[in-house]
């Protein structure tokens, strides 16, 4: 079975130049430095890692928003970097990506009806303005707005129903693949499960594939089919979201979801202490990229980077997949502060 999306070794190194009048290149930032992953249909796959990690810059390379150094993407067997013009046109039409600030990635001077219908016009869906008028008041409905709206502009809206917008637009072309980047990180947490669950039932209705970029895990938890863990513009780890955050395979995907805040407060999990930062991605460590900051790092992965095997990339991958995640610990002060706004929120409302 071919996958809808097949990234290959995919490379984005950005130049670092100085000089005034003569510039010479300096260096160069690995930004994304050898990815590889697929995405079936109807399948969505989160990348996840720290700030800087190369997640977004990976987005946007699948889409060719950026050029890649070296590597490849396809989108059902057709290679992207093979195609310009209205061929490419063609394609990007099943790849759309809805951004990180709903707001600033709308025209302010735009009313949302034209917005949503500019990718109508630019791909020739609807013959004339009434047809597009119509979808778009479809659109509307299909993200839970009303056709009204479409008079409105991006100010008249919260962050929700901007973000709303947004995935609007992105669907307007009728896309097989959305690149979503950090959707809902800008969002407060209840108008995030309200988008996050509306983006579910979009990829069940639709039958959407999604690239899922974020740093919030129980997001991800709810959303991924897999995950894929990235390091210094590389993946380290790539598994099903469950087996994932049960039995984590490599040591930094261990401390990061150690690090993440559980559901329940006072129940958190030790956290897995990391020393020093995160080496420059202009002058990356020897080896292993992890391994100044890895608890088991030795000789070997101090010289040899270790090869993504059964989809993880670490020397001692089989000794942390023997040692499942530890129980949460609970925390006897928050539990009871817990409680006791708990008590205290149920007394008001049944005061009222």
């Amino acid at each position: 079975m071919t996958a809808l999306l097949d990234v290959r070794n995919l490379t984005k190194h950005f130049p670092v130049r100085k000089g005034w009048l003569i510039e010479r290149e300096v260096g160069r930032v690995r930004a994304v430095d050898g990815v590889s992953f697929t995405i079936q249909r109807g399948e969505t796959l989160a990348l996840v890692g720290e700030s800087g990690c190369g997640k977004s810059t990976t987005g946007r390379l699948v889409l060719r928003l950026i050029e890649p150094t070296s590597g490849e993407v396809r989108l059902d067997g057709e290679v992207l970097a093979d195609l310009s013009g209205e061929a490419l046109r063609r394609l990007r039409r099943r790849m759309q990506i809805v951004f990180q600030d709903p707001y600033a990635s709308l025209n302010p001077r735009l009313t949302v009806g034209d917005t949503i219908a500019e990718p109508l016009l630019l791909h020739g869906v609807g013959s004339t303005a009434a047809e597009r008028r119509l979808k778009v008041a479809e659109l509307l409905g299909l993200v839970g707005l009303r056709a009204e709206h479409a008079r409105r502009y991006p100010h008249e809206f919260s962050g929700g129903q901007r973000q709303r917008v947004g995935i609007a637009r992105a669907l307007a072309a009728g896309p097989d693949l959305i690149v979503a980047d950090e959707p809902v990180s800008a969002l407060d947490l209840s108008i995030r499960a309200q988008v996050v669950n509306l983006l579910a039932d979009l990829r069940q209705r639709l039958g959407l594939s999604y690239l899922f970029i974020s740093h919030d895990l129980a997001v991800v938890r709810h959303l991924a089919d897999r995950t894929a863990v990235m390091y210094l513009g590389r993946i380290v780890e790539l598994a099903e979201t469950a087996q994932l955050f049960a039995r984590p395979r490599h040591p930094y995907t261990r401390a990061l979801l150690s690090a993440a805040l559980p559901p329940q407060p006072g129940r958190q999990r030790p956290p897995v202490a990391l020393e020093g930062d995160v080496p420059s991605p202009l002058n990356p460590p020897s080896g292993c990229a992890f391994h100044p900051r890895c608890p088991l790092a030795d000789a070997r992965c101090r010289q040899e980077a270790p090869a993504m095997v059964d989809g993880v990339a670490c020397h001692h991958a089989d000794a942390q997949a023997a040692l499942p995640m530890p129980p949460r610990v609970g925390n006897e002060r928050l539990h009871r502060l817990h409680q006791f706004f708990r008590t205290a929120t149920q007394s008001a409302t049944s005061s009222v």
